[in-house]
């Protein structure tokens, strides 16, 4: 993956690292820690329920020493991979006792097909740098833990590693009970009191986790709404979730940037095979807990990192992505590690050859905006999603006959994304089809008739046509729908300016300001106001 390094921002990369990552002083970093992280994704969430303050820093210390290059982030995502398959490496040697096992099973890993998601893309490194801690918390647990006289200090560098894991993504903590389950299995002689001393500091770090991310998120722990109406649709969705990641982890051959998973109203066959695939793995578990083996390790990451985020209640974006594999598919290292037999090895390496084949087409992929969602539009030909961001790269690239033709096409395929509606009347403005895009937006407010950004695009459409009033108007009804939307606030001002009403225009630049420090239109336009004025 090291050609990488060369590749652009794509996605929530553009929106995720920007002006917000700059540090000047402790004040930015203590902004920086209150920040949740979803409020900086693409589709920013009313109820915020990420805290993940690390990968921000970490963030925050590429933009400072690369610029606004991609570069630099690309390296330290490539840096966090090592480290995340040298430790998982080091956890499987640990575990098994098998040097070369264990290096065969961190093979495995490193070229396993469905890794591009969380390693190419800079945005993917939640993935990266939470699976570099917690693969080190579980060595150090493997590694220490039996070593220490002092019960309650087994456990302490791993659950300091595991904090830094659960500061990186909250996937960490369904991976907690592995600590003392990793010290129990590999202490055959501890007794049940030391092993519960052993476990506290594992509970601190927990404690202090969940102090630190209430002071920030609230108390919240799922996202506010589920891509999925109805607690059967939910159920059963779930499920069918778990069944589809066993190929896409085993027999990767169907991969991509864009899985499109209808939600089950009713039981199918893949919902069978989800229920077949959770027995199997509480049988699994049951039976090696019960009998003190190693292979309830893997079992167990793979079982407690994955099925949480099944749960479409969790979920907030697509139902199944390939980073959601990342660290479960760690347990596949550990798996091999604990295989017996010379010709278990061979096989896993000729099962590592077949994934490195399917690899190395995956990783370009990622190279642009382009290529990437062309990618998307190839596996999902009729997914509104895929034609609503096709349509808003072209309108980046100023190709606005291509994102009018992806927007209407956005539109036709769900007539309820009204986003779709929203920029295909600001493709049609921008290429000079007024009236089109008038036709647009006034729907929209039919449909929609208090979706503030309607009423934004339907005051820039007047002020187009030199119709400051109606303009004027339009905003007035976006900055009541939406009191923190700047950028009416902003125009606002300029129509105003231009109906000679100077001090309030000054006051709406103000506002934009307040609402939105740093924002260079308003800024510019504050300041140029002002200097006309005094003169």
């Amino acid at each position: 993956m090291a050609k990488s390094i060369e590749y652009d921002f794509v996605w929530d990369d553009k929106v995720l690292i920007g002006p917000s990552l700059d540090v000047r002083g402790p004040a930015d970093l203590a902004r920086l820690w209150n920040t949740p992280f979803d409020s900086l994704l693409r589709e920013p969430v009313i109820q915020q329920t990420y805290f993940r303050p690390l990968v921000l820093f970490s963030l925050a210390l590429d933009r400072s020493q690369g610029g606004r290059g991609a570069e630099t982030f690309h390296r330290t995502n490539l840096l966090l991979y090592a480290l995340a398959c040298v430790f998982l490496w080091l956890f499987a040697w640990e575990v098994s006792g098998r040097p070369v096992a264990a290096t065969v099973g961190a093979v495995l890993f490193a070229v396993h097909p469905a890794h591009p998601e969380s390693v190419v893309f800079i945005s993917g490194r939640t993935d990266v740098l939470c699976g570099a801690f917690l693969f080190a918390s579980l060595w150090a647990a493997a590694r220490f833990g039996r070593h220490s006289r002092r019960a309650w200090t087994r456990l302490i560098p791993a659950s300091a590693l595991l904090l830094l894991a659960l500061y990186s993504k909250e996937v960490a903590l369904f991976a907690a009970p592995l600590l003392p389950l990793v010290l129990w299995l590999r202490e055959r002689r501890i007794k049940a009191a030391a092993l519960t001393i052993a476990t506290l500091p594992v509970l601190a770090a927990i404690v202090v986790y969940f102090a630190s991310r209430i002071g920030v998120v609230g108390h919240g722990l799922v996202p506010a709404a589920s891509p999925v109406a109805g607690t059967i649709p939910q159920l059963l969705t779930s499920v069918a979730v778990a069944a589809r990641y066993v190929p896409l982890l085993l027999f990767p051959i169907s991969l991509s940037a864009r899985h499109e998973v209808a939600p089950l109203a009713r039981p199918d066959f893949v919902f069978v095979a989800g229920v077949l695939l959770l027995v199997a793995i509480a049988a699994g578990l049951f039976l090696t807990i019960r009998r003190r083996s190693m292979w309830s390790v893997p079992l167990f990451l793979f079982a407690a990192t994955l099925l949480p985020l099944c749960s479409v209640r969790i979920i907030a974006g697509a139902l199944v992505a390939e980073r959601f594999l990342f660290i479960p598919s760690g347990a596949l290292a550990i798996a091999v590690a604990l295989l017996p037999g010379t010709a278990a090895l061979l096989a896993s390496g000729t099962f590592a050859a077949f994934f490195l084949a399917l690899l190395l087409p995956r990783v370009p992929i990622w190279k642009d905006g382009g290529t990437l969602y062309t990618s998307m539009l190839r596996d999902s030909p009729n997914s509104p999603y895929v034609h609503a961001i096709l349509g808003g790269y072209y309108y980046e690239q100023r190709n606005y006959r291509r994102a009018i033709e992806h927007h209407k096409r956005a539109f036709e395929l769900n007539p309820e994304f009204k986003e779709s509606l929203l920029n295909l009347g600001a493709a049609e403005e921008e290429s000079g089809q007024v009236d089109s895009a008038f036709t647009h937006v006034r729907l929209l407010l039919r449909l929609s008739p208090q979706y503030a950004p309607a009423w934004y695009a339907l005051g820039n459409l007047y002020a187009r046509i030199d119709r400051p009033d109606s303009a004027a108007s339009a905003y007035r009804s976006a900055v009541r729908l939406d009191p923190d939307l700047a950028q009416a606030e902003n125009n606002l001002g300029v129509v105003l300016e231009r109906m000679g009403r100077f001090e309030e225009a000054a006051a709406h630049y103000e506002r934009a300001l307040t609402l939105q420090p740093g924002y260079s239109d308003a800024t510019n336009n504050l300041a140029r106001l002002r200097s006309e004025r005094a003169k």
